[in-house]
């Protein structure tokens, strides 16, 4: 992780048109592309339902777009350590089947310049044995 870094934040300004899909036909209600500089396209579509298994060949399509604005931010060495350790540490419980078998965790940073790179290491114990029966 960089120190100086460029996000990306939603700036709350959206606009939302709707279109009808029948079939392969698409009927636009409301034309336009917003004039956002940077921005998000996000689509809903909705099929209607007469039975409880059974829908119309009709889709309405909800078309919402959200306005995003660069933003520069600068971490100072403790906040980017802090940051990257507690992502790296919540990517690895969710790969890690059993949480409560973690014995160890160790943590390494080292920096370079404006780079801030973190290792953590889990130790983890695992059952590896399988059951067998002893034929004499």
């Amino acid at each position: 992780m960089s120190l100086n870094s460029t996000i990306e934040e939603e700036t709350g300004n959206t606009k939302t048109t709707y279109s009808i899909n029948m079939n392969n036909f698409k009927i636009n209600l409301k034309k336009g592309v917003p004039n956002f500089k940077n921005y998000d396209t996000i689509n809903e579509n909705k099929k209607l339902k007469i039975f409880s298994n059974f829908y119309f060949p009709i889709e309405i399509c909800k078309t919402t777009y959200k306005e995003l604005q660069e933003k520069d931010v600068t971490y100072t060495e403790e906040q980017a350590k802090q940051i990257l350790q507690t992502k790296i540490e919540d990517e690895l419980k969710n790969e890690i089947a059993n949480a409560e078998n973690i014995v160890n965790a160790q943590t390494n940073l080292k920096q370079e310049g404006n780079i801030i790179t973190v290792e953590v290491i889990y130790e983890v114990l695992e059952n590896i044995g399988t059951n067998e029966k002893l034929v004499f």
